[in-house]
């Protein structure tokens, strides 16, 4: 096991933020689309809809997070030479 350095534990930490995000949006989807579907009562319309784009956003919200750790990843390998 490799010991954590401040880089290591930065990216870890962007790693749990990222898992915590995606819970967040698909359970707010979820919450949002039953609230509407009980406030109009045309259940399950809303919570579907709520779901897809809960789902949409975190995928969105997984490619803006992640992104700049792999343009990270890939100047560490070109500073040492790497391919």
């Amino acid at each position: 096991v490799a010991p954590l350095n401040k880089g290591t534990l930065a990216i870890v930490l962007q790693l749990v933020g990222v898992g915590w995000y995606i819970a967040i949006c698909i359970v707010g989807g979820l919450f949002g689309g039953l609230w509407l579907d009980r406030k109009l009562g045309v259940l399950p319309a809303f919570t579907l809809i709520g779901i897809i784009l809960g789902t949409v956003m975190a995928f969105y919200g997984i490619y803006k997070m992640v992104l700049p750790l792999l343009n990270h990843d890939e100047k560490v390998h070109k500073e040492n030479g790497e391919q």
